[in-house]
C-alpha cells in the first residue's frame, strides 16, 4: 500500500512539470508558425500587375519610411521608355494622397488614401455603376461604402474637408479621383503585359531600362509595396512573437530546473537507496536524465498539436489587436512543430542537468535519514551569490541616477532583475523572520497554528523558499512591467504638456493625424512632420511657426530667418474650390524647380549638426517628400529638448512640398470644446487626461504587449507555484501523519497546511512587491530629475491584487489536494 501511495505521489509530482513542458512546446509551435507566416503580401490594388517598379528604398529596412518618390517629370520620362519595352501593353504611374471619407459629417472607417483613377487597372478593378471620375471634385468609391452615383460626400484631406460628387462605384474597395486631381510624386509605376508576354522576360528588359533609378518587383517580391504602416505593424508583431518565444523558453528552463531540483531533494531517500544497492553516480544521473527525456517527448507530443490548433485563433487575435496587418494569414509548415518538440526536449534536459548532477552526489546514508530539517538552509556559494546580486543591484541603482531617457528604464529593469535574483537566493534566510513578523497579528503570535507555521518554515527553509520563489518572480515581474509602462507614460505625457504649458490637448480621433483645418480651429502649438531625403536616406523634419519659438532654445543663429521667403518658392495658400490642385490636397503651390532646387532656410538640432556636419551657415542639397530637389541652408542651431525632429522648416514650406503631411497633436493654452473640432477627426482632452494616458497607437500596442508578457510569464509562474506546492505537500505526508497521530484533527491539519501556504505566498509576494517598488521608485526619481517636476511612481494595484489573489488560491488548493487525496490512498494513518 505504501509503495502504491508513493507511486501515486510520484505521478502527481511529475504532472505539473509535464504540463509546463507541454505549454512551452505549444508556445514555441505557435510562435514558430506565426514567425514563419510574417511575410509581406502584395496589396490588392497591385494584384493584376505582374511587374511593378518602385524607387530605390532606404538602406535601413527598419526605417519604415516610404522611398523617395520620382518627381512627376522624371516619372513621365521613365514611363515613356518603359512603354517601348516589348511585351508591355500599358504603363501606369501611381499617384496617391491622404484622404478619408466623410459622410453626414462623420468619418467612415476604411480607406485612408485616395488614388488616381488610371491606376485602378493595376488591381483589376472595374466600374460597377456610373462613370469614372475625370474633372476636379469627382470621386469613385468602392462598393463597400454603399454610396450610389450622384451622392455628395466630403473627403477629409491634409488641409481639411473638401466636397466631392460620387460619379461611380467600383467592384472592390478604395477611393479614386481623376488623374487631374491626384498629383505630387510618383511612388510606384505598374505595368500590364500582353497575353503572350513572358513576365520574367519583360521584367528583365524593364530592369535594363530602369537601371539605378528604381527596383523591379515581380511575384512575391511585390509584397515590398505593402503600406509602410503594415510593414511597421508586421515588424512589431515579429518583436512580440520573438519575445514570447524567448520568454517561453527562458521561463520553462527556469521552472523545469527549479522543479527538478526540488523534486530531487524530495527524493533523497529514494536516491540514497539506489546508491545503497550499488548504483554508481553515472547510473543515477542517467536515470534522472532518462526520466526527463521521456517527460520532454511526452510533453512535446501534447504541446505540438495544441500549438497547431491555437495558431489560427492567435493569428486572428494579433490582427484584431494591431500586431499584424489585416493581410496576415498562417502558413502551416510541418518542420515547425517538429522543431518545437525537439526544443522542448532540449529545454527539459538543460533545465534538469543541474538536478541530475546533484542527484548523482546523494550518498547511501541519505536512505537512513528521516528528518527534513535544513541544517544549512543556505550554502556558502548561495550566500555569496545572493550578496553579490544585492551589491550589483545597488551599484546599478546608483548608475541609474546618471542615466537618461530609455537608458534609465533599462537600468531600473536591470536593478530589479538583480534584486529578484538576490531575493530568490537569500529567501531561506529571509523567510523565517518575515513569516514571524507576518504572523504576529494572529492570536497574539502565540497560537498553536501560528507556532507550528513558524517552526515548519524555520526548519524547512529551503522547501519554503522553493514555494515562495515563483510567487516572488510573478509579483515582481507583473508589478514592475505594468508600473514601468504607467510611470513612463505619465512622464512622457507630463513632459509634453509641461514644455508646451498646455491646458488642453487635441489628438486624432479615427485619423492618422490632424488636418490644417483642425489645427486652425484649435490654435496653440503644433508641428507638421515630414521626411526629406539625403539621396535615398530619410531625414526626419518638421514644420513650425513663430508660435513654437517659445519652446525652442537657440544655440546660434536666428529663428527669425527660418521664416523668410525661400528663394524660388511660392507658398501662397490655394483657396479651396471643391477640387484638389495638382500638388495634391489644396495645399500651397509646389516649389518652382531651379538649378539645384529652391533654397530653404532650416534650423537643426545641435546633436544632429555635430553628427551630420550641418554647421551654422552650411548648405545641403536634398530631396523633398515629393521627390524634387531643394537646398537647405542652416540659419539656426538649437539646443535643449525635446525637439520634434533634427531639422525644422517653416510650416508653409512643409505644406508646399508635402501635401499629405498631418499634425500629430496640438497643445492649446485654453480649453477646447468638442464642437470646435466636430467633423475634423479630432478629439480634445484636458492636459491632465492626456498626460495620464497614452493616446497614440504605439502606446496602445505597448499596453497590449505588456499584458501579453505579463500573462505568459505569470502563467508559467503560476504553474510553478502549483507544481511546487503539490510536491511539497506530497513530500510531507509522513509529517502530516505524525501530526494526526499526535492528536490533531483532520481539520486542524488542513488548516495548518493552508495557513503555512498562505504565509509563504504572502511573504513571497511582499518580497516581490519590495523589489518592484524599489525599481519603480528609482525610475520615477530619475524621470522627475530630468523633467523638473514630480513624476508619480505608479503601482498597478489592480494587477498586484489579482496576481497575489490568484497565486494564493492556486497555492492553497494545490497544497490541500494531496492531503485530501491521501486519505483514500494511504489508509487510516493518513490525514
Amino acid at each position: 500500500m505504501i509503495a502504491l501511495a508513493s507511486l501515486r505521489e510520484r505521478r502527481r509530482s511529475l504532472l505539473g512539470t509535464l504540463l509546463t513542458l507541454a505549454v512551452a512546446v505549444a508556445v514555441l509551435t505557435v510562435c514558430g508558425l506565426l514567425l514563419g507566416s510574417a511575410r509581406p503580401v502584395t496589396p490588392d490594388r497591385y494584384a493584376a500587375s505582374p511587374v511593378l517598379i518602385r524607387p530605390v528604398p532606404p538602406s535601413n529596412p527598419e526605417a519604415f519610411t516610404e522611398p523617395r518618390p520620382w518627381p512627376h517629370d522624371q516619372a513621365a520620362a521613365l514611363a515613356t521608355r518603359l512603354a517601348a519595352v516589348p511585351g508591355v501593353s500599358a504603363v501606369v504611374p501611381v499617384h496617391r494622397f491622404y484622404a478619408q471619407l466623410l459622410h453626414d459629417g462623420a468619418l467612415v472607417a476604411g480607406e485612408r488614401e485616395a488614388y488616381n483613377w488610371s491606376s485602378a487597372v493595376l488591381g483589376g478593378y472595374r466600374l460597377a455603376e456610373g462613370r469614372a471620375p475625370a474633372a476636379a471634385g469627382e470621386v469613385a468609391l468602392g462598393e463597400d461604402f454603399g454610396l450610389p452615383p450622384g451622392a455628395w460626400v466630403e473627403l477629409l484631406t491634409a488641409t481639411g474637408p473638401q466636397p466631392f460628387t460620387v460619379t461611380g462605384t467600383v467592384d472592390g474597395s478604395g477611393i479614386w479621383v481623376g488623374d487631374v486631381t491626384a498629383g505630387g510624386g510618383v511612388p510606384v509605376i505598374g505595368l500590364l503585359t500582353g497575353e503572350d508576354a513572358d513576365p520574367a522576360a519583360v521584367a528583365a528588359a524593364v530592369a535594363d531600362v530602369v537601371g539605378a533609378d528604381g527596383v523591379v518587383l515581380t511575384g512575391d517580391a511585390r509584397g515590398a509595396l505593402e503600406p509602410v504602416g503594415d510593414a511597421r505593424t508586421r515588424w512589431i508583431g515579429l518583436q512580440v512573437l520573438s519575445a514570447l518565444a524567448a520568454l517561453g523558453t527562458f521561463v520553462s528552463v527556469f521552472i523545469v530546473a527549479s522543479t527538478f531540483a526540488f523534486a530531487t531533494r524530495q527524493r533523497h531517500r529514494e536516491l540514497g537507496l539506489l546508491r545503497l544497492l550499488g548504483a554508481v553516480p553515472r547510473q543515477v544521473r542517467g536515470w534522472v536524465l532518462g526520466e526527463v527525456l521521456l517527460l520532454g517527448l511526452l510533453g512535446g507530443a501534447i504541446g505540438a498539436p495544441a500549438g497547431l490548433l491555437a495558431a489560427g485563433p492567435m493569428a486572428g487575435w494579433l490582427v484584431r489587436t494591431g500586431f499584424e496587418p489585416a493581410s496576415f494569414t498562417v502558413l502551416y509548415q510541418p518542420v515547425v512543430p517538429a522543431a518545437a518538440l525537439a526544443a522542448g526536449v532540449l529545454v527539459a534536459l538543460a533545465g534538469a542537468w543541474a538536478a541530475a548532477r546533484r542527484a548523482a552526489r546523494v550518498g547511501p546514508l541519505a536512505a537512513l535519514r528521516e528528518a527534513a530539517v535544513d541544517d544549512r538552509p543556505v550554502s556558502r556559494v548561495r550566500l555569496l551569490a545572493g550578496a553579490a546580486a544585492l551589491v550589483g543591484a545597488v551599484a546599478v541603482g546608483v548608475a541609474a541616477t546618471r542615466a537618461s531617457g530609455a537608458d534609465l528604464g533599462s537600468y531600473a529593469l536591470y536593478a530589479a532583475l538583480l534584486l529578484v535574483a538576490a531575493g530568490s537566493l537569500l529567501a531561506p534566510l529571509l523567510l523565517p523572520g518575515a513569516v514571524r513578523l507576518l504572523t504576529v497579528p494572529f492570536a497574539g503570535g502565540r497560537g498553536a497554528t501560528v507556532l507550528l507555521v513558524r517552526q515548519h518554515v524555520a526548519i524547512a527553509a529551503r522547501r519554503s523558499a522553493s514555494a515562495a520563489a515563483p510567487v516572488l518572480l510573478c509579483v515582481a515581474f507583473t508589478v514592475l512591467i505594468g508600473g514601468m509602462v504607467q510611470t513612463t507614460t505619465a512622464y512622457y505625457g507630463l513632459n509634453r504638456v509641461t514644455v508646451a504649458d498646455a491646458t488642453a490637448v487635441v489628438v486624432p480621433d479615427g485619423t492618422p493625424g490632424l488636418s490644417d483645418a483642425a489645427v486652425t480651429a484649435v490654435g496653440g502649438l503644433s508641428t507638421l512632420p515630414t521626411t526629406l531625403y539625403d539621396g535615398v536616406e530619410p531625414l526626419p523634419a518638421a514644420g513650425v511657426t513663430p508660435a513654437e519659438h517659445t519652446v525652442l532654445t537657440v544655440a546660434s543663429g536666428s529663428l527669425t530667418a527660418l521664416h523668410r521667403s525661400p528663394a524660388g518658392f511660392v507658398t501662397t495658400a490655394v483657396k479651396p474650390t471643391g477640387a484638389m490642385p495638382p500638388s495634391g490636397t489644396g495645399a500651397p503651390a509646389a516649389p518652382t524647380p531651379s538649378a539645384g532646387g529652391p533654397v530653404v532656410p532650416v534650423a537643426v538640432a545641435q546633436g544632429f549638426a555635430t553628427s551630420a556636419d550641418w554647421a551654422m551657415g552650411s548648405s545641403h542639397a536634398v530631396f523633398g517628400p515629393d521627390g524634387r530637389p531643394i537646398t537647405l541652408e542652416v540659419v539656426a542651431v538649437l539646443t535643449g529638448g525635446p525637439l520634434p525632429a533634427g531639422i525644422l522648416l517653416d510650416r508653409a514650406v512643409v505644406r508646399a512640398i508635402d501635401p499629405s503631411a498631418l499634425t500629430p497633436v496640438v497643445y492649446a493654452a485654453q480649453p477646447v470644446s468638442a464642437d470646435a473640432v466636430a467633423g475634423l477627426g479630432a478629439r480634445p482632452l484636458s492636459a491632465a487626461a492626456y498626460a495620464a494616458s497614452g493616446q497614440d497607437e504605439d502606446d496602445r500596442l505597448v499596453w497590449v504587449f505588456t499584458a501579453l508578457l505579463i500573462g505568459v510569464s505569470a502563467g508559467f509562474a503560476l504553474l510553478a507555484v502549483v507544481n511546487t506546492m503539490l510536491m511539497s505537500t506530497t513530500g510531507r505526508a509522513g509529517d502530516l501523519r505524525v501530526l494526526k497521530l499526535s492528536g490533531a484533527t483532520r481539520a486542524q491539519v488542513l488548516g495548518l497546511l493552508a495557513a503555512e501556504t498562505a504565509a509563504v505566498v504572502v511573504t513571497g509576494a511582499a518580497l516581490g512587491l519590495a523589489v518592484a517598488v524599489a525599481a519603480l521608485a528609482a525610475l520615477a526619481d530619475g524621470l522627475s530629475g530630468q523633467l523638473g517636476v514630480a513624476v508619480p511612481m505608479v503601482i498597478p494595484w489592480g494587477t498586484l491584487a489579482a496576481t497575489v489573489g490568484v497565486c494564493l488560491v492556486l497555492a492553497v488548493v494545490a497544497a490541500l489536494l494531496p492531503a485530501l487525496g491521501s486519505r483514500r490512498e494511504a489508509g487510516p494513518a493518513s490525514v
